[in-house]
């Protein structure tokens, strides 16, 4: 029914699709999966006619569709939903809907001008359709409320909605249990169910919620850095040897860390619940971090792994719960009084001002303090990172993927953190950068600096951590020594379900 064939796509210098090749059956709901930055929202973008491919071709029930605007394609009967909810938060529930009707309708602007009997006969036909579709979802009993008063569960299904308005025959859902609660995702789960048994769609779902994929898909691809690396069923995917590395990571071992004495708290989360707008993301999370030590997060895509540290940095504001650090509460504090206080976060994406120098970027992350030691610690960072002594002069947009995280790093440092906490250090980097890296997280714990390892590679983080935290779906699953985490089944089951 529907087919990608050797799909490529670049942004610049960046590969982020490398031939890849689709095949999905009719009437089969086929999943779509890959860590972060893997290239699967590409896909939906190249089908849909938001991006253009750089090579490659997609097909529709025999027809080839590449190039296609996206008016045409929906047209076409190919309807898709975004990761980031997209209602008109102004308009009610049906009337969402019955946008998406207009794709299918023949009354034109004069007609609705003039209320001629053709614009009457689609408007009545139109809204009674919209709420049929908002009664398949589950919401029939919500059409005349506003959206953005709506639930968050209950917008994400108004979007499959609008999306099923268009009359399509293939159906794309992009993340659509994202941020979900238990219950929320049991109910898209019957809905998906329905909207392949009852309709009769076929549906492509990406998704990071691995117990809602492996639950409801036939067949599943999984992509990593752009490139196709398994497909088949869920049991086969999920024992897939490459499906397992790039999600828990497969390398040499590194030294295990060397066990200390555990240390007194430096930095307490307890029961921390927080959220973006109506979605709350974590649910009583608690987790320390100890003096010489360093504590790994890791979980699956979506966890709320970032969102801790964000709100941890005072980005996000808690909900419930406290922060402290040492004895003081920093729960809500401002971000440049965190700093000031002596947390220091390099966030995913190191985020590394571009076009400064390496010299001023090291003094920019000095801003909070008032002590006359910044020059003598810049300059005892750049003995510390010889590569970035080599191109202090440099710009940092020009430094390589593998300079700008260490940049990232020593930025963290010039703040004089009492903890330091590090969000996904090796993502995008090479095995031998990635090493070195490591190797210097190592050097500054061993330094005296505690750290908290937000880490997308779950074997490498356990390696160099000294205590490892599980995070799924929002809460602490696991807890323990790192040494005793790796290799733990369940830890696995935490990732793939």
């Amino acid at each position: 029914m529907f087919a990608v064939e050797r799909l490529s796509r670049t942004f610049g210098g960046l590969r982020a699709l490398d031939g890849v090749s689709l095949a999905v059956r009719e009437g089969e709901i086929f999943g779509l999966i890959g860590p972060n930055g893997a290239g699967k929202t590409t896909v939906f973008n190249i089908v849909t006619g938001f991006l253009a491919p750089t090579a490659g071709r997609v097909r529709f029930r025999g027809e080839e569709i590449t190039r296609w605007p996206a008016d045409r394609v929906a047209a076409r009967g190919i309807a898709r939903t975004f990761q980031n909810i997209r209602l008109f938060r102004g308009m009610s529930a049906v009337e969402n809907v019955i946008v998406g009707e207009h794709v299918r309708t023949r009354a034109t602007l004069l007609d609705a001008l003039a209320r001629t009997r053709t614009h009457r006969r689609e408007e009545a036909e139109g809204r009674a359709r919209a709420r049929e579709l908002l009664a398949l979802v589950g919401l029939e009993d919500r059409a005349a409320i506003q959206a953005d008063v709506l639930a968050y569960g209950d917008q994400r299904r108004l979007e499959i909605a609008r999306a099923l308005a268009t009359r399509p025959t293939l159906l794309l859902l992009d993340e659509p249990a994202a941020g979900m609660n238990p219950a929320e995702t049991h109910t898209l789960t019957t809905v998906i169910r329905r909207l392949r048994d009852e309709v009769g769609l076929t549906i492509v779902l990406i998704e990071h919620d691995m117990k809602l994929v492996m639950g409801v898909c036939d067949r599943i691809a999984v992509l990593n850095f752009g490139r196709k690396i398994a497909e088949g069923t869920p049991d086969e995917v999920r024992r897939d040897p490459a499906v397992i590395e790039a999600y828990l990571g497969a390398r040499a071992p590194r030294p295990a860390a060397v066990r200390t004495t555990v240390g007194d708290t430096v930095l307490a989360v307890e029961q921390l619940s927080c959220g973006y707008g109506p979605v709350d993301v974590l649910h009583g999370v608690s987790l320390d971090v100890r003096a010489g030590q360093i504590a790994a997060l890791i979980g699956a895509n979506g966890a709320g792994k970032s969102t801790l540290l964000r709100t941890i940095s005072g980005l996000l504001r808690p909900r419930t719960g406290q922060i402290r650090l040492r004895n003081v509460s920093i729960g809500g504090a401002s971000p440049d009084r965190i700093v000031g206080l002596g947390v220091a976060h390099v966030p995913e994406g190191r985020q590394v001002l571009a076009r400064l120098t390496v010299d001023d970027n090291l003094r920019a992350a000095a801003y909070v303090r008032r002590d006359r030691q910044v020059e003598r610690d810049r300059v005892a960072l750049l003995e510390r990172f010889p590569a970035l002594r080599e191109r202090r002069a440099r710009l940092a947009g020009t430094l390589s993927g593998g300079e700008q995280q260490m940049l990232a790093i020593a930025r963290g440092l010039m703040a004089r953190p009492r903890v330091l906490m590090l969000d996904e250090p090796s993502l995008g980097l090479g095995p031998r950068v990635v090493e070195r890296v490591f190797d210097i997280i190592e050097e500054v714990q061993a330094s005296g600096v505690p750290i908290l390892l937000v880490e997308q590679n779950a074997q490498l983080a356990l390696e160099t951590a000294h205590s490892g935290y599980v995070l799924e779906s929002g809460r602490i699953v696991m807890h323990d020594r790192a040494d005793r985490l790796l290799g733990d089944e369940a830890v696995q089951r935490a990732y793939l379900g």
